[in-house]
């Protein structure tokens, strides 16, 4: 797997948390697995899924074998909003791997945070139609739920954000300010409904000429696209999307961090770029 999508709800989702996840969970099973549901359902064993919802910390997780089977149960335990779920799917040709994974966790107790995850192959980061679908899931997963963060990455399967390892902002301090400050910026990043104001709205982030596509979510908040593809995703591309994300962003001279090599992040202070 090649490419990490992430995004963190809390209860300011209309619906609640437990809705936003059954969307989360709903539209990675329909959207982005959708050739590894086809391939379940042939019955040859070389493709399974798996999952598991566990209600409170202390609980034994309930697990689903065959979700596809029972996604009405599985879907009820999400509406709870638990500490952790999870769908994955292995194929069983040759050697055991893993093909794709959705997530999420409880992740802050103070302010009541949850971060949701998926984790899914690439052929062609090349491919704008490919990468279309992508933002096509995270639009569709998110749509409905005011979140306070998200996006996608290639090759960097960190939950910690760009900013975060690189300013060295502490986890829990990044999380209970994401109504305040925008955790990072990547090839796609969701700006919570209080920063893309201060930001001048969706028309004006389309207008700064900083991204490819601007999708406005119906209960809150924007969904950039920076470039039509992550391969298109270049210094300069990340460049404008600093500028245009600069003034939400949150002070401070960033440094890189030999302990993730794999950050990309543009080497300037956000407050001087305002």
């Amino acid at each position: 797997m090649n490419v990490y999508i992430e995004a963190s709800f809390d209860t300011a989702a209309p619906d609640g948390p437990g809705e936003s996840l059954v969307q989360w969970f709903r539209a990675a099973w329909v959207q982005l697995f959708e050739s590894l549901v086809e391939a379940e359902a042939k019955g040859d064993g070389e493709v399974v899924s798996r999952a598991h919802v566990t209600q409170h910390i202390d609980d034994r997780p309930r697990r689903f074998p065959q979700v596809g089977e029972t996604w009405k149960q599985f879907e009820e335990g999400l509406a709870l909003f638990p500490w952790a779920a999870d769908i994955m799917f292995l194929s069983h040709h040759g050697e055991l791997s893993e093909l794709g994974r959705a997530s999420s966790c409880h992740v802050l107790g103070e302010g009541s945070i949850w971060r949701a995850s998926a984790s899914v192959s690439v052929d062609a980061p090349d491919d704008a139609e490919s990468c279309a679908a992508l933002v096509d899931f995270l639009y569709a997963a998110l749509d409905a739920s005011n979140p306070v963060f998200g996006r996608i990455e290639w090759r960097n399967f960190n939950d910690l954000t760009n900013v975060d390892a690189v300013l060295r902002r502490k986890k829990r301090t990044s999380l209970r300010e994401s109504r305040r400050f925008l955790r990072g910026y990547a090839w796609a990043t969701v700006c919570p409904a209080e920063l893309a104001a201060r930001l001048g709205g969706a028309a004006a982030l389309e207008n700064s000429g900083a991204f490819h596509r601007v999708l406005p979510l119906r209960a809150g908040g924007v969904l950039l696209q920076a470039s039509d593809t992550l391969a298109g995703y270049t210094d300069q591309v990340m460049e404008r999307v600093f500028e245009a994300l600069a003034p939400v962003l949150p002070p401070g001279d960033p440094r890189p961090d030999p302990a993730y090599p794999e950050m990309r992040f543009v080497p300037r202070d956000a407050a001087g770029a305002r």
